[in-house]
């Protein structure tokens, strides 16, 4: 049975009562009391104000009941008995502090058809009239005439109001806009059900829509428009088809939903979805998702073969939707907005686009799907709330594509009929105190959304055709007909000589290799001209945000004393004295004592003298190395003064009594280390985040995983315990109780790794702010336990393979790996689910051991494997974590025909932070490598040495220009970003495809000439290199014909590329140099 929420009932409608004696001249238009009656219920208009404020009152539609509100706090409910029963508990709990005095009832009577409870009713309507004033009765006006056309009570109820309305002057004014106003604000609860239905939508846009559209461009299926809509909205109504599990009974759909394409665009919310056919150009969905009657929205567009204009202009459309976020704060009229996507499209000149957005860019959202009174216009001068969210909507309509924006365009493609577009983007966001909240995760960028599937050439299906004609012609001699194998046969001999079908497998195999390697470099190239334009970017977007970091660099001017009256009491003329709270040293020079603080001490010693003591200070000085210890302000003022400033290098104390300069040596040396040990732990946490206080659950049962290990450990002892899942986060309680929370808003990748060929199962967190456990702070926290213990002894009797114990041990063995893999699988869904309840997103992720392969990392060789997002390796320590995200670029070092593994460096995106290396990978782990990186869009480049990444790193850093195709006069073109590692550039692609056809050796004649070429250059290795290097000169002479002015521009253009590769051999460079052709290493 239904039961009312009396706390939250008497909370919202106190909020009501309150907004409308404050706001009464206003949003309520005066009205001197409220009528919140509800008709019968209608199917059709589910966003009628009467059902949205009962259902936020009360939890539930109360339909054909009467609800009279005065300012005085006195409430009159008429309605049948099972509907005052459900209110009853609320009039027997009237807060004190409560607005709302009083509740009374009028129960439904058939006697008199309710003449009795309308006349007290227009009494207490009567009474409402304030000073003899024209009486002001507010009213949902709209849906006046629907509560008469149904009968019941309000029928005959707005009949009578109608009637003594005319016979006593009174008007009736609209409180719907005074309904939304005290509705727009969400309490805690509302916004916990807002984000569920965000993540309820962008789940079905993400697992349903993308799904079943890519299903449709691949297969080229046809399916209109309707249908697709159809398909969505059934997901909605059953989410169990995406695998969600929620209820049918709390979810349905906003709207029906919306999807365009084809050139026919409506960016509008009151659009339709057609019965034309999808086509795989501009394709656009909007789809509405409602939870417990709370509502969402999302729109995505998706470009398949997108010109660069549609490309540019996308990009745009998120820069535009940046700078409206940023307009959204609490202070801020909702015009400000709209002000902001127009003031960043003329500040970026775009001015051409203004004319092109809609009328309004989104509108309040909650309980009512579109808050007409609330909608993001260039004139409405309401104002941001800390608890209001709104549909952010941006978009453009109705853009030109010419005939030259889409030259570019395979033919192939349907967007090449397109002249016109749209593009549109709709997330759900939530003012916060600091910055917007963004609900509907799903991504938007350029690579989320954009699909080619048309990028052959147009004469590939030319040249397939041809191929065929040449198989047709081909016919078999004497061959009988229908008999297609003995044809074949026949056919395949050539000369006399049968050739062989394993033969021709390995031909047919190599040249599938062959064109995929060509179409993984095709891909590389075009890869690498957009990173490079994304990193140009980024780089822009991290040098406007920087602002004042720059200050935070500047070195900090030493102070101990302000004068020398601070000095301590205990100060000599001529003793060396240390102050150790002001952490300074006192040095007698001519009789006075000078102050030096201890960080300008480089280090103390005390050499062994005759008959005295001797105590040497050194200090920092410019010149000279200052070493790793050294505190980083020193540094910073070191560099500050070397250029004009005289430094003290050392200082030299004697003295006959010992006993001062000793001590003084004790001291100083004891302070050096406290200062030392105070900045490390400084540094240590320096970049550490405050992290939420973990809030366990309680009245439930929580998570539990018993007896994990933890790595890191504290204090170097193994640290084993139970981990548990609460609303928030993780904790671990070890044995020890020592303890350590992960928070789910701190998890930035979960890997949850099964025990397979490993001797152990476990759970990973890869954290976005590092955490402290120990002394130290960590960035990866793992819990795992051991099949097999590592440390185990074994027997060093031999054992046969039909030992009844071994056997039973391997079985054993197998039966504990399949128990602690479902422990742990079963865990992850549960932590997954508690997640999930408390509005955190956290997926596990589990590593493909099918593309992993072995390396070293740390110095030991390991299997390691991609996730999603990362690169790990999990069971060895220290963990070995890269994520794809911070991976600018990966070149493959020792890449040579001789060698049997190469080396792996991992550029990081900031580059002030070391390349991750992975050493010894197998050769024949290279192609799977590179195909995985090319699937991920992060660009690579191969070279036969390796390279000293600390000077290309250093020059990268400070090139400004490094991402562009010209140097700084903007004219003269060059190697932009990572091109310049590259092994195989362009010309040689292009040289390939020349070489291609104008190759028609036979099988006999390449071998001939492999052979021919071995001999060639086993007579080459016998020439001495003198000889060797002047025969290389003549020949690039004679063959590229080279003149004075390309010789000069070819070696300034070496001498750039050796800058950039660091240190390198001038044999090795000028060797490297001489490219070979990719024919088989052939020369021509």
């Amino acid at each position: 049975m239904a039961e009312l929420d009396v706390e939250r009932f008497f909370k919202r409608l106190g909020k009501l009562h309150s907004n409308f004696l404050k706001n009464n001249s206003t949003v309520w238009n005066g009205a001197d009391c409220l009528l919140l009656h509800r008709g019968p219920l209608n199917d059709d208009d589910p966003y009628q104000k009467s059902g949205l404020l009962h259902q936020w009152l009360c939890g539930y539609e109360l339909p054909d009941t009467i609800i009279l509100l005065r300012k005085d706090g006195n409430m009159w409910v008429l309605a049948t008995k099972k509907k005052c029963d459900f209110l009853k508990p609320a009039a027997d709990a009237v807060p004190q502090k409560s607005p709302i005095r009083s509740i009374t009832f009028l129960l439904r009577s058939k006697d008199d058809a309710n003449a009795k409870n309308y006349d007290i009713l227009w009494k207490e309507l009567s009474d409402a009239r304030i000073n003899g004033d024209k009486r002001k009765i507010g009213a949902f006006v709209k849906e006046r005439e629907g509560n008469k056309e149904g009968g019941g009570l309000l029928g005959p109820w707005e009949k009578k109001l109608s009637e003594m309305i005319e016979s006593d002057p009174s008007d009736l004014v609209d409180i719907s806009a005074g309904v939304a106003y005290s509705m727009i604000v969400k309490d805690p609860d509302e916004l916990d059900l807002m984000k569920k239905a965000s993540v309820l939508a962008n789940k079905v846009m993400k697992h349903g829509y993308v799904k079943r559209m890519e299903e449709i461009i691949d297969r080229e299926e046809t399916i209109t428009h309707e249908t697709l809509a159809s398909y969505v909205e059934e997901i909605i109504e059953d989410p169990s088809k995406i695998s969600l599990k929620v209820s049918k009974d709390d979810v349905q759909s906003c709207y029906y939903p919306i999807v365009q394409s084809g050139g026919a665009y409506d960016i509008r919310v009151s659009a339709q979805s057609t019965s034309v056919n999808l086509s795989p150009d501009v394709i656009m969905i909007s789809l509405g998702a409602r939870f417990c009657n709370y509502c969402s929205n999302i729109s995505r567009t998706f470009l398949v073969d997108a010109p660069k204009k549609v490309s540019d202009t996308y990009k745009i459309l998120l820069e535009m939707q940046d700078a409206c976020l940023a307009a959204m704060t609490p202070g801020n009229p909702l015009k400000a907005v709209y002000k902001a996507a127009v003031r960043y499209l003329q500040e970026h000149g775009h001015e051409h686009l203004v004319e092109r957005l809609p009328k309004n860019l989104g509108f309040a959202s909650g309980l009512d799907f579109r808050e007409s009174s609330m909608l993001l216009t260039p004139k409405n001068m309401s104002v941001f709330k800390q608890g209001m969210v709104f549909c952010l909507s941006v978009g453009f309509q109705d853009l030109e594509l010419s005939e030259a924006d889409r030259s570019a365009v395979n033919d192939k493609s349907p967007i090449k009929k397109l002249s016109s577009f749209a593009l549109l983007v709709s997330d759900m966001v939530a003012i916060t105190a600091d910055n917007p909240d963004v609900m509907t995760k799903m991504g938007k960028d350029l690579t989320d959304v954009s699909y080619n599937i048309n990028e052959e050439g147009e004469g590939s299906e030319d040249d397939d055709e041809d191929d065929g004609d040449d198989d047709e012609s081909v016919e078999a001699p004497d061959a009988p007909k229908g008999d297609e194998k003995y044809a074949r046969s026949l056919a395949n001999q050539r000369g006399g000589v049968r050739q062989s079908s394993r033969l021709a497998k390995d031909a047919a195999a190599m040249q599938d290799a062959q064109e995929g390697v060509a179409e993984r470099e095709r891909r590389q190239i075009k890869l690498m001209e957009r990173r490079n334009e994304e990193r140009l970017r980024e780089l822009a977007r991290a040098n406007r945000k920087k602002g004042d970091d720059d200050n935070k660099d500047q070195a900090e001017e030493l102070e101990a004393y302000k004068r020398t009256r601070d000095y301590p009491d205990n100060i000599l003329p001529n003793q060396v004295k240390v102050d150790m709270a002001n952490q300074c040293v006192f040095l007698p020079i001519y009789g006075n004592p000078i102050p030096f603080h201890i960080s300008t001490i480089k280090n103390v010693v005390m050499p062994e003298g005759d008959s005295a003591t001797l105590l040497r200070i050194n200090f920092y000085t410019a010149g000279m190395a200052v070493g790793k210890d050294a505190p980083a302000n020193m540094v910073k003022l070191v560099q500050k003064y070397a250029p004009y400033a005289s430094f003290i290098r050392e200082l030299t104390f004697r003295s006959l009594d010992g006993h001062n300069l000793t001590q003084a040596f004790r001291q100083i040396s004891e302070l050096r280390k406290r200062v030392r040990t105070k900045e490390l732990q400084q540094q240590e946490e320096a970049d550490l985040v405050e992290q939420e206080k973990l809030v366990r659950t309680k009245n439930e049962r929580v998570p539990r995983l018993a007896d994990v290990t933890m790595r890191p450990v504290f204090a170097g002892r193994k640290t084993q315990g139970n981990l548990e899942a609460h609303s928030n986060g993780m904790r671990f309680i070890s044995t020890r109780q020592e303890i350590v929370d992960v928070m789910y808003s701190n998890i930035k990748y979960a890997i949850y790794q099964p025990c397979e060929n490993e001797i152990m199962v476990l759970i990973h967190f890869h954290l976005k702010n590092p955490i402290m456990i120990g002394k130290k702070k960590h960035n990866d926290v793992q819990f795992y336990t051991e099949i097999v213990d590592s440390s185990q002894a074994v027997d060093n009797s031999r054992r046969s393979m039909y030992d009844p114990d071994e056997m039973d041990d391997e079985q054993r063995e197998r039966q504990m790996r399949k128990k602690l893999n479902q422990a742990f699988k079963d865990f992850c869904k549960k932590v997954d689910a508690v997640a999930k309840k408390n509005g955190y997103e956290l997926e596990f992720d589990i590593p493909y051991r099918d593309l992993g392969f072995t390396g070293n990392p740390h110095k030991e060789m390991v299997t390691i494997m991609p996730t999603l997002n990362c690169l790990v390796n999990l069971t060895e320590t220290p963990f070995f974590v890269v994520d794809l995200v911070d991976v600018d670029h990966v070149h493959f070092e020792r890449v040579t025909y001789m060698s049997k593994a190469f080396d792996m460096v991992l550029v990081n995106k900031d580059f002030n932070k070391e390349p991750w290396r992975v050493d010894m990978i197998p050769n024949g782990d290279k192609d799977s490598i590179q195909d995985w990186l090319t699937d991920m869009e992060i660009t690579y480049t191969e070279g036969p040495m390796n390279l000293n990444w600390k000077q290309i790193i250093a020059t990268v850093r400070a090139d400004d220009r490094f991402y562009m195709n010209t140097e700084e006069d903007s004219v003269t073109e060059k190697e932009a970003g990572w091109e310049f590692l590259r092994m195989f550039g362009r010309d040689d692609d292009d040289e390939g495809d020349e070489e291609d056809d104008d190759s028609a050796f036979s099988q006999e004649q390449e071998e001939d000439a492999e052979e021919e070429e071995s001999e060639e250059e086993d007579f080459d290795s016998d020439v001495d290199d003198e000889d060797e290097d002047d025969f290389d000169g003549d020949e690039d002479l004679e063959e590229e014909g080279l003149d004075w002015d390309e010789m000069e521009e070819k070696a300034a253009e070496e001498d750039r590329q050796k800058r950039r590769l660091g240190d390198v051999d001038p044999d090795e460079g000028r060797k490297s140099s001489n490219k070979k052709p990719r024919n088989g290493g052939r020369r021509r």
